[in-house]
């Protein structure tokens, strides 16, 4: 071969090499410029449900996604990418300035949504546990279950947490859990330890101190009054205890056939506290056991006028005199039950 032809040829090759790192440029530049630019119009969310196979979640994103111009555009990406099966469980709300790659990798890694979950204080169970499954995987009737067990209804302590969406009931009780032991700290074990209470005990006294008032600043004043009750040995008598376990909140005089009831939340007939809390309880109602105000009361009625405060008092003469007079507001206001 002539030096000529070997320099064409060499020109040859040399030319094919450059229009192939031409065209391999341009469709990379093509491929970044389609795959990094944003695609939706705006925000989005998407769930992988924990009950869904690896290899169907694609197809559930894509479900979720149909109506979304340019959604197909995600799973040629996670295909490319070779993906399409690595999507993990979680919610995922993608934004209008986020790119298809963007995207696809938050999916892949995890990168998923935190939900805040609300624990409500209350006596009902059902509306507590909907609130709090309302934005999780769980299910409330399962989790409604679960909180009414014995060994779960004193630990739930109301306040706002962040989960992520794909936790489900155990999940759930499993983080309640880890919250009561923290805030059980060695200061309050103290404190519930010198007033003769385990943290179970302080609890169920502090559902009865919240059902009977529902003026915190109050609450210390009647905790004191059940503790003094409690320390020589009287009974609590007190009338929140009736209507649970009458279960009827619908109840506002509580009578003498009222307190008849057999049941071990009678803390008419049965000494100490019940076997467990009536409600859950606001933690503040807690601290306002674990820090009661020192008294000598024995005694208390609610205050005439409906505002849910009480008069006490530390002999028996003087709250016959309460009494008496609240009975009197009672029957002006026509409230016989």
């Amino acid at each position: 071969m002539t030096r000529k032809r070997r320099a064409s040829l060499s020109t040859w090759i040399v030319g094919i090499l450059g229009c192939m790192v031409l065209v391999g440029t341009c469709a990379w530049w093509g491929y970044n410029r389609c795959f990094s630019t944003p695609w939706l119009s705006s925000p989005t969310c998407v769930d992988i449900s924990p009950h869904t196979a690896a290899p169907e979640r694609l197809q559930i994103v894509m479900t979720q996604l149909e109506a979304v111009d340019h959604a197909s555009m995600l799973h040629t990406y996670l295909s490319v990418r070779g993906w399409q099966d690595r999507l993990k469980v979680g919610r995922y709300c993608l934004h209008p300035d986020e790119s298809i790659a963007t995207s696809a990798a938050r999916m892949v890694s995890g990168d998923r949504e935190v939900v805040r979950v609300v624990v409500r204080s209350g006596r009902d169970l059902g509306p507590i546990a909907g609130t709090m499954t309302r934005r999780l995987f769980a299910d409330s009737i399962a989790m409604m279950e679960v909180l009414g067990r014995d060994s779960m209804l004193w630990r739930i302590l109301p306040n706002t947490y962040e989960l992520w969406w794909e936790t489900d009931e155990t999940g759930l009780a499993q983080r309640l859990i880890r919250e009561h032991d923290t805030w059980w700290t060695e200061e309050r074990l103290a404190r519930a330890r010198a007033l003769g209470l385990t943290p179970r005990e302080a609890t169920i006294l502090a559902s009865i101190v919240q059902a009977e008032t529902a003026a915190l600043s109050e609450a210390p004043m009647v905790a004191g009054l059940y503790l003094n009750r409690l320390r020589i040995g009287m009974a609590l008598q007190a009338d929140p205890t009736l209507i649970f376990a009458l279960n009827d909140p619908s109840i506002r005089r509580v009578l003498d056939v009222h307190k008849e009831v057999d049941s071990p939340y009678n803390t008419y007939k049965n000494a100490g506290l019940p076997p467990g809390p009536i409600r859950v309880v606001d933690p503040r109602y807690i601290q306002s056991v674990l820090h009661p105000a020192e008294h000598d009361h024995l005694y208390m009625c609610a205050e005439p006028g409906g505002e849910g405060t009480h008069r006490f008092a530390t002999t028996y003469r003087e709250h016959l005199r309460n009494a008496r007079a609240y009975q009197r507001w009672l029957n002006q206001q026509r409230i016989f039950r």
